[in-house]
């Protein structure tokens, strides 16, 4: 896979992990990330089934005001949302990352996403080990890794 570039219009796909890791921790690596996107150093992506993942989880699991952050979140940033193909269209999706996960890799690669950004470290590695023209992270490996060769890195850092 050839290096994906990092300018004002690299696209980062954000799968739930990450959107609630910014709903509970907002000064974390995916809560700078979004705020990278919402000022256009970045652009970020998400599928419906992300958001509504996202939802649930926070209004399950998470603390008191994770919910709001997470609406504000959502009205802040531009996000470009990633259609979901038919699942019949997506079932090569299931062989390389898994049924529960499958969805997200649809999402990120019919957005046109170049990073798919996740806490999920076997997602992260089912999708290194695809191959795909998807590169996929945590927050802070895309932090050290990349974002250093945004040509806008001074004055987001």
């Amino acid at each position: 896979m050839a290096q994906p570039h990092i300018d004002r219009t690299t696209l980062l796909f954000f799968d739930s992990s990450a959107l609630i890791a910014s709903s509970g921790s907002p000064n974390g690596g995916s809560g700078f990330l979004l705020s990278l996107c919402e000022k256009g150093y970045l652009r970020g992506a998400v599928s419906q089934p992300v958001l509504i993942e996202s939802e649930r989880n926070i209004r399950e699991n998470m603390i008191d005001g994770a919910l709001s952050r997470y609406h504000q979140l959502l009205g802040a940033i531009p996000f470009e949302l990633g259609v979901i193909p038919k699942k019949r269209d997506r079932a090569g999706n299931i062989d390389l990352v898994g049924e529960k996960d499958e969805h997200v890799l649809a999402g990120a690669t019919s957005s046109g996403a170049d990073f798919l950004i996740s806490l999920d470290r076997p997602l992260i590695e089912a999708v290194e080990n695809a191959n795909l023209d998807l590169k996929a992270l945590t927050p802070g490996d895309f932090i050290q890794e990349f974002l250093p060769k945004h040509p806008d890195f001074p004055k987001v850092w």
